[in-house]
């Protein structure tokens, strides 16, 4: 039975059509010159397009009528975890054999095994073959290949073979096209920003399926990029299945909300990006009211469009009304804003009693005369990894203590943790991990982490990882300089870390140390422990010297405060005599004025 727009059809054609039921295909070829010379003639005697739908069998299963620009594809389960075993050959009687998005669609969404347009043409000869076919990349269906070919070529083009490959794949990998979120990534800058952006995606678990790269000098003010290049994202979407676009540089809100309409999906940036992986990252309570006080500050210039998302922010409103809650009302924009300062403010209440709470911590430190020392770097450098190194060589006084979670991703750790350590001339320092920074790092989260960054603000030394296996050392040294010139601490001692000497060339450590022009440089390997020593010594050196040297002689019944010396300083000798302990040693201003009266 053919199928679709047959009215006004003679019944001359409609016996043609129902007579292509009765022609047989080899199960190896996409399509055979009979039928496609009879769908030419039909097509054009009838000027509407035609499609067949075809199985693995060779058997032609559905006939229908379109009109002259478009045909219904016969329905097909989606659910299927392999290809649906269907190909779909169709008339294009423009001539044009050329496919329409409309058909790449079709292809991806119904998991067809191929979809074929036939440019209608007076002589068959001259007629030109358009087909597409699917492919698996990534655990995710993706269209790879279409390919253009004179019918001859066509009819004997096998791809037969390459389709039941993609079917076992699929079944093997169990595909979800429902769970993945597959993007296209869009830069304006340079090709290692976009490669960047490529790792922070798969932070989220989202599947990179194509970049493109457009240097600009002027920002379109609707679209960010070209009408031109929105067109071709549109084209690039339906060809790639990605159902997600994400741009390398901040968008604002009217582009986001022009830029989905044009292309038809979601279109997410950078920031919003990287404010996912906080999120993801967040674990402890200031982490987490750090990241949503970020996320709220980036929405509410970005309000318009979001509403029906706010409700969850609503908290308990009342929704029986009362007296004076009649009348006008305000408009809903106007209520989201309100509700979201007053969750700000409520947010910024929390952090500031966690802020009072670090400042007592610190002020407990300096009673005990700790030097801080703060680890930063750019995100995925190793700070936790170089972190956990010096806590376990370095007697630290955290046995009961898990070390830092470390791992090969990026923005791995969020929450700032502080141990105290003892160098080998007995004094202790205040070791602390904090957030990494990155290009582009969005200003609202270098607002919201501004207490945990205190840490970095407060501290004597900042030991500087860098990771110098990386490709882009030099731009992750300047990103990094850049958070720091903006908390206004470029000032303080610093001791540049070259990490991952173990994976890195000679020619690029040397050429690191050359841009670095500094003494204060030391090469190690966190994950192997090389050199991991001889920062300790040079952290020593290069911390405040709080400690000076005195004697005492400690009368035998006061030895309690010869205890509190061998805790906390540094003894350089110590002997007995009638009179009681004779100590010299390297001791805190504190512990000075509660042993002065000791004093020789």
């Amino acid at each position: 039975m053919v199928q679709g727009n047959i009215s006004g059809i003679k019944k001359s054609i409609l016996d043609k059509l129902e007579e292509l039921y009765e022609i047989n295909i080899d199960k190896d070829s996409i399509l055979s010159y009979e039928l496609v010379e009879k769908l030419n003639y039909i097509s054009k005697t009838i000027n509407k397009e035609i499609s067949a739908a075809i199985n693995r069998k060779g058997k032609i299963i559905s006939v229908a009528v379109g009109n002259s620009n478009h045909v219904e594809i016969p329905c097909i389960d989606k659910k299927l975890k392999k290809l649906s075993g269907i190909r779909v050959i169709h008339t294009h009687p423009s001539g044009n054999s050329k496919l329409s998005l409309l058909d790449i669609s079709a292809l991806l969404d119904m998991k067809l095994d191929v979809i074929a347009s036939v440019g209608v043409h007076e002589n068959i000869n001259d007629v030109k073959v358009n087909f597409a076919f699917c492919d698996v990349y990534n655990k995710s269906l993706t269209h790879v290949e279409i390919k253009n070919l004179r019918l001859e070529e066509a009819v004997h083009f096998d791809l037969m073979d390459k389709i039941r490959y993609i079917d076992k794949i699929m079944t093997e990998l169990e595909v979800n096209e429902d769970d993945v979120e597959r993007a296209i990534l869009v830069g304006t800058d340079s090709e290692e920003s976009l490669c960047e952006l490529e790792g922070l995606a798969e932070a989220c678990e989202v599947v990179p399926v194509y970049k493109v790269l457009q240097k600009k000098n002027k920002i379109d003010s609707a679209y960010y990029t070209g009408l031109g290049k929105v067109k071709e994202l549109e084209h690039l979407r339906q060809i790639k299945n990605a159902n997600v676009v994400i741009f390398d540089n901040e968008l604002s809100g009217s582009q986001i909300r022009n830029l989905e309409e044009k292309i038809g999906c979601k279109v997410i940036d950078r920031t919003i990006l990287i404010l996912d992986i906080f999120a993801r990252r967040a674990k402890s309570k200031q982490s987490k009211l750090q990241v949503e006080l970020a996320m709220l500050k980036h929405r509410i210039s970005r309000l318009r469009g979001f509403g029906s998302d706010l409700a969850r922010i609503r908290g308990g409103v009342s929704s029986k009304g009362g007296v004076g809650s009649r009348g006008p009302g305000e408009k809903k924009l106007e209520t989201d804003r309100r509700h979201i300062e007053k969750r700000i403010q409520d947010i910024k209440g929390e952090l500031s009693k966690v802020v009072d709470t670090r400042t007592i911590q610190r002020e407990n430190r300096n009673k005990d005369n700790l030097s801080r020392v703060a680890l930063v770097g750019y995100t995925n450098a190793g700070k936790s990894t170089l972190r956990n190194q010096l806590c376990k060589i370095a007697s630290c006084n955290t046995k009961n203590k898990d070390g830092v979670f470390e791992a090969n991703m990026l923005f791995a750790t969020l929450d700032t943790t502080v141990r105290a350590i003892t160098l080998d001339d007995n004094r202790k320092i205040a070791l602390s991990d904090t957030v990494g920074f990155i290009r582009k790092l969005p200003h609202e989260l270098v607002e919201a982490f501004k207490s945990t960054l205190e840490e970095v603000i407060e501290a004597d030394l900042l030991l500087h990882v860098v990771d110098c296996s990386n490709e882009e050392a030099l731009e992750q040294i300047k990103a990094v300089n850049n958070v720091l010139n903006e908390l206004n601490v470029l000032n303080k001692n610093i001791i540049i870390v070259l990490n991952k000497i173990d994976t890195a060339s000679k020619e690029k450590i040397k050429s690191l140390k050359e841009f670095i022009e500094d003494e204060n440089v030391i090469e190690v390997s966190a994950s192997d422990g090389t050199n991991l020593h001889s920062l300790l010594k040079m952290i020593g050196d290069e911390i405040p010297i709080k400690l000076f040297e005195k004697e005492f002689i400690i009368p035998y019944n006061e030895q309690l405060f010869v205890s509190m010396i061998h805790e906390t300083c540094n003894i350089i000798n110590e002997d007995y005599s009638e009179r009681g302990t004779y100590i010299k040693a390297q001791v805190y201003e504190e512990i000075y004025n509660r042993c002065s009266k000791f004093e020789v």
